[in-house]
């Protein structure tokens, strides 16, 4: 077994103009133990069909087929079907710097004490800028300051019940982090802002909580440059 194995979860749906991106930018990591899982979310646009046929043949990556049911559920197909010790969670409109999972692996181990590690982000597409994650427990009962892009133990995951997906709206993360830190299973910020969120009206999921949570991140960042 290959304990070193990384499976990074892409959930998709009709995502065909920034799948590629996100994909190679996975495929191009420094770190060679790695799986990319791609789970097809009943997109219905012929170019995500055709781009997601296309990687079937790809040795480092797995397709998995499933009706529209939301993006918690395609993260959690993604899981069952990995066969990584480590996860890493990339939406298809996102993507990663070249180093990103090298370092995440390499903090991890270097800090034992905590569940998972996930780093800054830099904000792209309609919004611009660098959102600093900083974790706070009190803080986090109001505010998610935690990216959705975690890199956790598959055991860690598994054994605190996967995302809930009667959560359809979004939040799906904000809850997972909560329920994690109830459990004194803390995550540890690293201040790199390797992870590249795509600020967009379309993709994966739209919903208000994402358009009100980049206002309260401008809100932020202006708070910090004071």
């Amino acid at each position: 077994m290959n304990y070193k194995l990384i499976s990074v979860i892409v959930p998709c749906y009709n995502s065909g103009s920034t799948l590629p991106r996100t994909i190679e930018s996975i495929k191009n990591q420094t770190w060679q133990e790695k799986e990319i899982i791609l789970v097809n979310d009943g997109s219905n646009d012929k170019s995500t069909i055709e781009i997601l046929e296309s990687y079937k043949k790809d040795i480092l990556v797995k397709v998995i087929d499933q009706k529209n049911k939301g993006l918690s559920s395609a993260r959690n197909k993604g899981v069952i079907n990995a066969k990584g010790n480590y996860l890493f969670f990339l939406d298809s409109d996102d993507w990663i710097d070249l180093n990103t999972l090298e370092e995440l692996y390499s903090n991890l181990q270097d800090n034992k004490n905590f569940a998972y590690v996930f780093t800054d982000s830099v904000l792209e597409g309609e919004s611009k800028g660098i959102r600093k994650n900083e974790f706070n427990l009190f803080e986090q009962m109001f505010i998610n300051q935690i990216p959705y892009s975690i890199f956790i133990p598959r055991k860690i995951f598994i054994e605190n019940g996967f995302y809930d997906e009667k959560m359809k709206l979004g939040y799906e993360d904000w809850e997972l982090n909560i329920r994690l830190a109830s459990k004194e299973y803390y995550g540890k910020r690293i201040p790199k802002a390797l992870f590249h969120y795509n600020v967009s009206n379309s993709g994966m999921l739209i919903s208000k909580s994402i358009k009100n949570h980049i206002k309260i991140w401008k809100y932020i960042k202006l708070k910090n440059e004071k």
